[in-house]
């Protein structure tokens, strides 16, 4: 008389692979969202730990399916192994900010060295994980102060102002008053809006000439677009041109490390568009 084994399916292998793809699929919708203004930033960290829970929980179920199918030869090994591996996915994103947060645990904010010896509204940021060095040229700043204009550019930073000690700003718009009188009278000026066209036509810190220029910009992070106000002072002294900078988040209190790869990035950049502007060909 012949027999055979009627072996069941592990309802865990079909559990852990739900909860595995379910957590996979919601890193990137979560991350799409945000950056489409959908959610704010407290429900993306929401969002974030339930990715993360329920791919710690895939992982868990998919141990446990495969223990119990390789001692009771229950089927669904398949599933649950592809459970090992998409949770293990999931997961992955969350090992690397683990590994971020042991190295960068405190601090929202980053600056090379010379920063903190400059007159700044700012207090000292404490440095770890190594310093940050600024750069210093055999140039103008001017020539520095261009080149830094287009390394914002290719890191994609925003420039939001730019301010040198001889820079007379107005307290106002100029409302095309003539004369000094209680009532505003409307001039040719204004009436041509030659303001206006003016800078429509061209960008109005191009031709800053100093030797000492502050630039105020916004950059941001490669994945999220969390905003840093960046600070890049450019000093020039006795024929040497002294570039330092200062990061700091605008929404984070812990950044990761964030700030730091900003600056590197920057100064990186700054590095190539002084050896184009010197002639030096940059390596590929």
């Amino acid at each position: 008389m012949a027999g055979h084994y009627l072996t069941g399916r592990s309802r865990s292998a079909d559990w852990a692979w739900n909860l595995a793809l379910f957590a996979l699929a919601l890193l990137p919708v979560s991350v799409l969202f945000f950056r489409l203004h959908l959610l704010d930033q407290s429900v993306l960290s929401l969002s974030l730990a339930l990715a993360g829970g329920l791919a710690a929980l895939g992982l868990l179920l998919a141990v446990f399916a495969i223990l119990l199918i390789w001692r009771n030869g229950a089927r669904g090994g398949g599933r649950a192994i592809g459970a090992l591996l998409v949770g293990g996915l999931a997961a992955t994103p969350f090992l690397g900010a683990a590994y971020l947060f042991s190295k960068y645990p405190e601090g929202h904010a980053a600056e090379t060295t010379g920063m903190s010896a400059m007159a700044l509204p700012a207090q000292p940021i404490p440095t770890q994980d190594g310093v940050l060095v600024g750069r210093d040229f055999q140039a103008t700043a001017s020539t520095v102060f261009q080149a830094a204009r287009t390394a914002m550019e290719k890191r994609g930073m925003v420039l939001v102002d730019v301010r040198t000690p001889d820079m007379a700003r107005p307290e106002g718009p100029d409302l095309g008053v003539s004369g000094t009188v209680l009532v505003p009278i409307p001039t040719l000026r204004d009436s041509l809006r030659l303001d206006e066209e003016e800078d429509e036509e061209g960008d109005e810190f191009s031709d800053l000439d100093s030797d000492d220029y502050t630039i105020l910009a916004t950059g941001y992070a490669p994945l999220f677009a969390f905003p840093s106000d960046m600070t890049i002072r450019i000093v020039e002294n006795d024929g040497t041109t002294y570039v330092d900078v200062r990061s700091v988040s605008r929404t984070l209190e812990r950044d990761l490390g964030e700030n730091r790869r900003l600056i590197q990035g920057f100064l990186d950049r700054l590095d190539e568009a002084m050896k184009v502007l010197e002639g030096v060909a940059p390596e590929s």
